[in-house]
């Protein structure tokens, strides 16, 4: 089985980019070098994984680089231009001293830019196996992890291959007509299978080297995961990464519970948390740091969320006809996927009060027998959690908030029971709108 999302859930926790000037995660965790390792780190952001022993692998390197503070250098140039070359359609170029003369001295008269783009691939290919071989003769290292280990391996093999020292062991200087000749019909004709594999290994590399770049500056902490009859969750230090000098909290559940309930004021941070919680299991299914100083979960099947809901014109739904439809969509991918996590922020905020206490009580009452999977539901409707407080499956989370000087104020630390505050209408009044709005009405009487 995979694990699963859907676009809902990737635009409310803003994995991709979506608008220009807007960061995203992917942004976040960017720093790779190369037009391939960027490429190939998009790909792993879309792609979570549910194989516990590729993710501990990718997790396994990704320390390793961050652990011993490895760095390699690529040039995006260089690689583009390498694969520029080995794409090219051009003849190969022939092993042999008369007709390697002819195709200089053709290049001379005609001034052909292929012969330049073969000179200049193989140019750029030589600087960055030698990076490679550099990078991998550090004596000092422990034992590699299964990636290193296998790319090391890969970088011996052209370092010790008899018709490849001649090209790896010379010194830096320009290659002369001979040698591009012999290189390329080598590289082009006989091994441009491992060159393309060492490329292959390389963007790797660079998206491993960006994730433990940004693991280390940003404190980032790496995902345990554990075997449990029924999934339990614990983080330590949580926090959004999109956000400057966020507050840091922590959530874990007991044995029996597999539900949190979220209350608290307008502001007060509920949706911020949720998104950070929906992330961190997110990342830790791609085998990412994640934006935690500890993190212990249970291997899921698939995350969904409903945090940015609306309504469907296009189908005609109402907003809270939309959300009754998110819902029935989980429950089923839930009976699909067995063990899911869960997060819904404002259940049926698009309804009256009254059908919303009584679907957020009876949803949240279901979701509690559904013992293999996670759930996070947040409200404002604080007498929900008041009549599901006997229940030991509920573990009850708020942020608390207080008025100073008529002012909202907000220390946005996760708390242990239910939120009262409603400072939805001091928001309101000190936005003086009804202020504005007299004034529009007087003017109007003038």
């Amino acid at each position: 089985m995979t694990f699963d999302t859907d676009r809902q859930t990737l635009a409310d926790l803003n994995i991709f980019p979506q608008e220009r000037g807007v960061q995203s995660v992917f942004d976040y965790y960017n720093r790779t070098q190369t037009t391939g390792g960027k490429d190939l780190l998009l790909s792993f952001m879309g792609s979570p994984l549910n194989d516990l022993n590729e993710i501990n692998s990718r997790i396994c390197s990704i320390q390793f680089l961050h652990d011993n503070n490895l760095q390699c250098e690529l040039e995006r140039k260089d690689l583009d231009a390498v694969e520029y070359y080995l794409k090219l359609d051009q003849a190969i170029l022939k092993d042999n001293l008369i007709d390697s003369l002819y195709t200089y001295l053709s290049d001379r008269i005609n001034k052909s830019n292929e012969y330049y783009l073969i000179s200049r691939g193989l140019q750029c290919l030589y600087k960055h196996i030698r990076n490679l071989i550099d990078f991998f003769e550090n004596d000092d290292l422990p034992e590699l992890p299964d990636f290193l280990a296998e790319f090391k391996n890969e970088v011996d093999i052209l370092k010790y291959h008899p018709d490849f020292k001649s090209f790896t062991n010379r010194d830096r200087q320009k290659l002369n007509f001979r040698q591009i000749s012999r290189f390329d019909y080598l590289i082009r004709k006989s091994e441009k299978g491992i060159i393309v594999k060492i490329l292959e290994f390389t963007y790797i590399l660079d998206s491993y080297i960006s994730l433990a770049g940004i693991a280390k500056e940003k404190e980032l902490g790496f995902p345990t995961f554990i075997e449990a009859s029924n999934p339990k969750i614990k983080m330590e230090g949580l926090f959004h990464p999109l956000i400057e000098n966020p507050v840091k909290n922590d959530i874990h559940f007991s044995d029996d519970e597999n539900l949190c309930f979220v209350t608290g004021a307008n502001m007060a941070g509920k949706s911020t948390f949720l998104k950070s919680i929906g992330l961190c299991v997110y990342l830790s299914h791609i085998g990412f740091p994640v934006p935690a100083r500890t993190m212990e979960t249970p291997l899921f099947n698939g995350l969904y969320s409903t945090i940015n809901i609306s309504d469907d014109i296009n189908k005609g739904y109402s907003h809270y006809y939309s959300e009754v439809k998110r819902v029935k969509d989980i429950t089923l991918w839930i009976k699909e996927r067995k063990r899911v996590f869960v997060i819904f922020d404002e259940l049926f905020r698009g309804t009256n009060v009254k059908d919303a206490f009584d679907a957020t009580r009876m949803i949240t009452e279901g979701f509690t027998r559904i013992k293999n999977s996670v759930f996070f539901i947040s409200t404002h409707i604080v007498e929900v959690g008041k009549e599901l407080e006997k229940s030991d499956k509920i573990c009850f989370k708020c942020f608390e908030s207080k008025l100073e000087n008529g002012k909202p104020i907000y220390n946005y630390k996760l708390m242990d029971g239910m939120s009262s505050e409603r400072l939805g209408l001091t928001i309101l009044k000190n936005e003086r709108i009804l202020e504005i709005i007299d004034e529009i009405a007087e003017n109007e009487k003038k």
